[in-house]
């Protein structure tokens, strides 16, 4: 195992050092991966085939190149990811490699909410940040971070956000992860309770530690809240060209929408032109901290 090892984190040195020459930046908001998402997502692969009870030298080797050919076609980091994620998928036949962190990762959400909620107002303010908050747990990035208010720094403009979700009436919420769903519930009571008619979306098929369909059932969330839609896919992030049903619906008209997370930010930022889009989340990585403008940690809720 140890000749491996070595040989893999050579391997990884090489390939970020030669991507470092090929990488291909963000411009005016748009996402694009630089070398920085090289490591990230060769960890992502190395794990998901953990999970997937898949991992060899052969599988790993695979996944690099898919990394490698991606990454100099200019695919944003979660277009390399479904690509990843689809092919181990193939390869290990495993359904759902993260159904065990994503329970993991609910009891965590759940114990933080229960700690935590009371210290946020019911305002529009005070439930945006708690959502924010909500999208605190990375395992990717940081296996040890969690929900911490100790140096809890939020950036948004709020009354330009209450001004896009005044004048409307229907709002589609992106989900993210599982434990966001807990921290979103009061943002989503909030907007109720003010007459609005509220989607929740989530993927129709597991990938990574994303809240899917099946994961709504399993868990009950229906009791928490009845109107979950599915995004018609089992992909990180949302793509246009596979909107279908009332998510493409809600897109089209002039419906708020706001997405939870990296991933939703990472694909939407693609199309940022087309329409406004609230974004609400954790700055966790140097590939997101430079697109958007804000330092990692930050937790910003911001229209674009």
């Amino acid at each position: 195992m140890l000749p491996f090892f070595i040989s893999y984190l050579f391997i990884l040195s090489y390939r970020v050092a030669f991507h470092t020459v090929l990488s291909v930046s963000y411009t005016s908001n748009t996402m694009k991966a630089i070398e920085y998402c090289i490591e990230c997502l060769t960890k992502l692969a190395e794990k998901t085939l953990q999970l997937s009870s898949g991992y060899d030298r052969n599988s790993f080797s695979q996944c690099c190149a898919i990394i490698d050919k991606l990454f100099y076609e200019g695919k944003t980091p979660p277009e390399i990811a479904n690509e990843l994620h689809k092919h181990i998928k193939k390869i290990t036949e495993v359904y759902d490699p993260y159904v065990f962190l994503k329970e993991k990762e609910l009891r965590k959400a759940k114990k933080a909410f229960e700690q935590l909620a009371d210290g946020f107002s019911d305002s529009l303010e005070g439930v945006i940040k708690l959502s924010a908050l909500g999208n605190s747990l990375d395992f990717f990035t940081d296996d040890t971070c969690g929900f911490n208010m100790k140096g809890f720094k939020f950036s948004g403009d709020i009354d330009k956000i209450e001004n896009e979700i005044y004048i409307k009436e229907n709002i589609l919420i992106l989900g993210d992860n599982i434990g966001d769903f807990i921290f979103d519930m009061p943002l989503v009571d909030f907007l109720e309770d003010r007459g609005k008619h509220v989607y929740y979306a989530v993927k129709e098929h597991p990938v990574q530690n994303d809240l899917s369909m099946p994961d709504v059932f399993k868990f009950e969330f229906v009791k928490m809240f009845d109107n979950i839609i599915s995004t018609c896919t089992d992909e990180v992030g949302i793509r246009l060209e596979t909107m279908e049903g009332k998510i493409k619906d809600l897109w089209e008209a002039n419906s708020v929408v706001i997405a939870k997370g990296m991933g939703n930010y990472e694909t939407i930022s693609e199309y940022h032109s087309e329409r406004p889009v609230i974004h609400i989340m954790k700055v966790k990585c140097p590939a997101v901290a430079a697109s958007s403008g804000y330092e990692m940690g930050t937790y910003i809720a911001e229209l674009y």
